[in-house]
């Protein structure tokens, strides 16, 4: 069935209207792609030898900065990160079974960019770390719990999708925690490093992020299985409409009523409205 719906996706790209545009935006996407994985692969090579002359543990040092690099994934993700759809009105008149829909939506996740882009440094670093004779056990139990967070992040954002306020909450701690241990107010990766050095000390503790991991994709699962139908998530949603004045720009005279309509066309998209914010 999986084969089938990519044979649909395929012909839907090919039959598209706009089908050179989409072409050469994906080849465009694709160079960029190519240079960011290139950067990846080399940081993930560099990073350990160019720590190691700096006198410092690599894998203590990359474990330090984990928290901040995760929380730069999902706010990249929440604002860039398109989630994956499939046209599935035709679907439900078919004998086709929900779960299998769902799980060829989330399936297209997991093949994303933002997911594949942290293998380029994860996996040459633990290459690094295994011919630099770290345990091969405890290098691949590290390795899978690095890839399951990066993975959680991955379903963190489709259930976090269309809730604009949770990227500026993200954005702020972000920059809250990052200037607080720049002016050494408080240091959370004193905090964190504990764990994420445990991944690799300790053997299965790898296992709580794989079940967490496991844990979201599942409830993914079943919050869009229970709302796969017509008359809810597909159905039209109708706001209610409403004006607004803005009357404390009229003391600007006939420039206040085009500062009211860009205020008003900025409000109604959601593209400006990300952009602004």
């Amino acid at each position: 069935m999986f084969k089938k719906f990519l044979y649909l996706e395929w012909k839907s790209f090919i039959r598209s209207a706009s089908f050179g545009t989409n072409l050469a935006l994906k080849i465009i996407l694709g160079i960029v792609a190519f240079i960011y994985a290139i950067g990846f692969l080399a940081a993930g090579i560099g990073a350990f030898y160019g720590l190691k002359q700096a006198n410092l543990d690599p894998l203590y040092e990359v474990n330090k900065f984990v928290i901040y690099y995760l929380i730069f994934d999902l706010l990249i993700r929440l604002f860039l990160q398109k989630i994956p759809v499939i046209n599935i009105r035709p679907l439900l008149t078919l004998p086709i079974k929900k779960a299998t829909i769902v799980n060829f939506s989330l399936g297209k996740t997991i093949l994303s960019f933002f997911n594949l882009v942290h293998s380029f440094f994860f996996v040459p670093f633990s290459i690094v770390l295994l011919y630099e004779g770290y345990s091969p056990l405890n290098v691949i139990f590290w390795h899978l719990a690095m890839m399951s967070l990066f993975y959680s992040n991955n379903f963190l954002n489709i259930l976090l999708n269309n809730k604009d306020y949770l990227f500026i909450i993200f954005l702020v701690a972000f920059a809250v925690l990052g200037v607080t241990q720049y002016y050494d107010y408080f240091n959370i990766s004193d905090y964190t490093v504990g764990f994420f050095q445990g991944l690799f000390e300790t053997n299965f503790l790898f296992l709580i992020p794989l079940f967490l991991v496991i844990g979201l994709y599942l409830i993914t699962f079943n919050y869009f299985k229970k709302n796969l139908h017509l008359d809810t998530g597909l159905s039209s949603k109708h706001d209610i409409a409403k004006t607004e004045q803005f009357d404390w720009l009229d003391q600007f005279g006939t420039i206040g009523t085009f500062l009211k309509n860009d205020i008003r066309l900025i409000k109604r998209n959601k593209r400006s409205k990300t952009t602004i914010l």
